[in-house]
Order: structure tokens, then sequence, then C-alpha cells
């Protein structure tokens, strides 16, 4: 069992930015409101939304109980993402993009030739959007056959995120983020200063995009391609970034600061709050504005909407997993002991369930039937839940 990154520094600096970088799918417009709405209630994405909130609107299970435990064929660094008729898409290190049913049946799996870090998207339509290390984003139909491939040229770590007009985005390891037209062709690229980008990206209301990079910049780029602005953290950025609605983008970064910058006014600095901890989970917002984040130092931080800390609960052990948020304001997280915890509004814990005594790198999901899922570098994928 390949578990390098519990005995290489290396490894955590290098491996890490696929599960951080988060997984995004946005919402195809051509649809109507109704059927958006309905697709909206899932968890299609990275963070639950366009925007990264990792806010549900279903109720988490109050039980501790593992449902049902699907073995992969190696390490799970990618979060389960659900569609609307309730399958789960897991993708694996060993290269395969899985479909479960919401049993832990799987249905079908696609092999892709590489290892995947990448959290999968799903379109509106259906289609299943994932990036690998073969430098290709895939597009799959709803039943596992190939729809189409576009070759990127360089590793993907980053989650695609699908445009208003069905433009996908994503970001590769030449340190561009890539436009992709609904077809499969080359829209436009934008380059940063890095050679790697494994941030994903998130959209706003007005169709830019936010994505971080290990230049230390949060950028700001427009559906056409062109830089609207840019923040210079003056560290890596390995954290995807996340809009409230307000406007607000938060980040985190390698320097153990989180930032809020307000994108009505060109990223101007709102606050920042130092952790001290390197920061590397994409932050999740409730609905009353609290900001939830991880970080190396073991502990889930819940940070007010004005800057201040609210509170911290410690693990124990490095926190790489995002958080999601349930109905009732629970929050959901993994850490590298293997726990995934939930923890109330006010930093109570709730309850922890011990999945593995490897890390949990995935980033849980919330079922309509209030399952949370999971994945694990023990290879498998966990439903915890009566």
């Amino acid at each position: 069992m390949r578990l390098c990154i519990l005995n290489s520094n290396i490894a955590f600096a290098t491996k890490q930015l696929a599960i951080l970088a988060t997984f995004l799918i946005p919402l195809n417009i051509s649809i109507n409101s109704s059927s958006a709405q309905i697709y909206d209630n899932f968890s299609p994405m990275f963070m639950h939304d366009l925007k990264h909130t990792g806010r549900s609107s279903y109720q988490g299970t109050d039980s501790n109980e593992i449902k049902w435990t699907f073995l992969s064929g190696a390490e799970i660094w990618s979060s389960p993402v659900i569609g609307t008729d309730n399958t789960i898409y897991v993708a694996s290190t060993d290269g395969k993009l899985y479909a479960l049913d919401s049993g832990g049946t799987e249905k079908w799996h696609y092999k892709t030739g590489d290892e995947l870090f990448s959290t999968p998207a799903i379109g509106a339509d259906g289609t299943i959007y994932v990036g690998g290390k073969n430098k290709k984003l895939i597009a799959l139909k709803s039943d596992g056959k190939i729809k189409w491939v576009y070759f990127l040229g360089s590793d993907v770590y980053s989650s695609p995120a699908i445009g208003k007009d069905g433009t996908i985005y994503i970001g590769a390891w030449d340190g561009q983020l890539y436009a992709i037209n609904p077809n499969g062709t080359k829209k436009w690229s934008y380059r940063t200063s890095s050679n790697i980008l494994s941030s994903s990206p998130a959209i706003d209301d007005n169709g830019i995009v936010y994505f971080g990079s290990q230049d230390g910049r949060l950028y700001a780029v427009s559906q056409e391609g062109r830089i609207k602005w840019s923040f210079q953290t003056e560290a890596k950025i390995d954290s995807s970034p996340s809009i409230n609605e307000n406007g607000i983008v938060f980040i985190g970064s390698h320097n153990g600061i989180l930032y809020a910058l307000d994108s009505n006014n060109k990223g101007e600095l709102i606050w920042k709050y130092n952790i001290g901890s390197r920061i590397d989970s994409t932050p999740a917002i409730s609905p009353d504005g609290t900001i939830y984040t991880g970080a190396k130092d073991g502990k889930l931080y819940a940070v007010n909407s004005n800057g201040t800390l609210k509170w911290s609960y410690d693990t124990g052990d490095t926190i790489t997993s995002s958080a999601a948020i349930s109905a009732d304001g629970t929050i959901f997280t993994g850490s590298w002991n293997g726990n995934l915890y939930a923890i109330t509004p006010d930093g109570a814990l709730k309850w922890k369930q011990a999945l593995s005594r490897f890390p949990i790198l995935s980033s849980p999901a919330i079922g309509s039937q209030g399952s949370v899922y999971a994945g694990s570098t023990d290879w498998k994928v966990y439903a915890v839940g009566k």
C-alpha cells in the first residue's frame, strides 16, 4: 500500500497540491431555473457549489455509524461528488473514476490510464469531468462512455468549473488556467508566473473566475481570459478560493494567513487572520458568515465575518480536508489521524468516527438521505450514517 505522504516531506508538499486544489463544477445555465434548483440541492462539485461555500441543503447524519465501504485500487485523495440520481462519483490514484449507487455498489468505472487526484465535477446535463496526471481533461457521459478528451500538456490536479455558457475552466501544472469549450476545444488560456497551478477555480455571479497559484497570487480573470485583478499573499497558494454572497473572496496560504478580499474593489484587502500554520484546505462559509478552515496544526478554525477568531477545534493531526456544512450548521471534516468529525456551530464535538488509521484528505459530501461520504488513503470510500 503506497502511503508515502506519511514518510516524506517532499510528498507532502507535492501530492498535497492535488487534493487541496479543489474540485469544482458549475451549473450549465442553458437549463431552466427549476432544473437548476434541483441540481443545486446535490453536491455535484468540490465544496458543493461554484462559490465553494461548502453548504448543503441537506441535514447530515446524527449517527457516526459506518453504513458501507467501497474498496478502490489505490489511495483516494479526491472528494466524492453526488449526482441528481444519488450516484456517487469518486476518483482514485489507481487511475479510475468510479460511479457508485447510494448503497455503495459499483455501477461502472472508467480507466483513465494514470493517477487521479482531482475531484470530478458533474455538469447539469450529467456530463462528468475529471483531470489527471495523464495531462488530460476527460468528459464522460453519465453511463461512463467517453465523450471527449482534451490534452492540456501538463499534469492536472485542479478540478473543473463550468461557466454559464458551458465553458470548462481548469488549472494545470504548467501554471495556466485553461478555458475549454463544451465541445472539447480550447477557447483560451491564461498563464500565471508559476509553473504549478493546482488551485481549483471558483466562479461568481458575474462569471469572474478566481483561482490561486504557487506564485502566491489570487487571480480574478474575466470570461474572455483577461485579468481583472490579482492579490499577492507573498506565499504559495494551494488552497482554492471561496466567495460569499457579498462578493468577498476568502483564500488561505502557506504562510498560515486567511485573507478576505473585496472583489467589488479590485481585490482590496478587507482583513487577514493569522492562523500561524499552513492552510491548504478551502474555506467553507456558513449562512451566518462564519468561515471554517483547517490547517497543518490539526485545528479547524471558525473565523467571524469581521476577521476575528470565533473558536478552534483541535483534531490532533493535520487537516487538509475542506469542511462540508449541513443544513443544521453541523461542520464535517476529515483529519490526517483517520477520523471523520462532526462539529456543532459553537465548536463542540457532536461525534467522530475512526474511518481508518491512514489520513483522510478527501473533503466530505452530504447526500440527500443525510449520509456523509468521504474517501481515504486506505483506498476506501466511506458512507457514514444510518
